[in-house]
């Protein structure tokens, strides 16, 4: 089993300041036009000549993280 180090001891100061969200009066919320389930086909359409473009294995690992965490 992996060992993980302590926690960090929390910041009080994050817990005091508010959150502040931008605030858009004229913005409308739409629901999306396509059935999630033909979205997913299609990706699943997709993916397979996607992960074999010429470089797409180097873009991959140039995206991943590199540090392991905990959620």
């Amino acid at each position: 089993m992996k060992k993980y180090p302590k926690p960090v001891p929390a910041n009080d100061s994050l817990k005091e300041a508010p959150l502040e969200f931008p605030v858009a009066h004229d913005f409308v919320s739409r629901p999306p036009r396509i059935n999630p389930q033909v979205m997913l086909r299609r990706i699943e359409e997709t993916m397979s000549w996607r992960n074999k473009r010429p470089g797409e294995k180097e873009r991959r690992l140039a995206e991943k993280i590199s540090v392991e965490f905990v959620l």
